[in-house]
């Protein structure tokens, strides 16, 4: 199974999803917000690429019905 993307917790090679999940959430939160702000200073599609990065890994994690791989 590709698993490749999500990111890691701590630096300690563990991928957490609670905390991942919190994360990608509080970067669309901010996208959503401040969308105006980072578009000019011309950060916007870092954000989109770093929410990007996280929900590509879950929806890898979750890709059949009733199976999910965790870490």
């Amino acid at each position: 199974v590709d698993l490749v993307g999500g990111y890691y917790d701590a630096g300690d090679n563990v991928k957490y999803g609670l905390p991942m999940a919190f994360t990608v959430t509080t970067l669309a939160w901010g996208a959503l917000a401040y969308g105006a702000q980072l578009q000019q200073a011309g950060e916007l599609e870092n954000v989109r690429s770093a929410i990007r990065w996280g929900t590509d890994y879950f929806l890898k994690a979750c890709s059949r019905r009733d199976l999910l791989w965790v870490q």
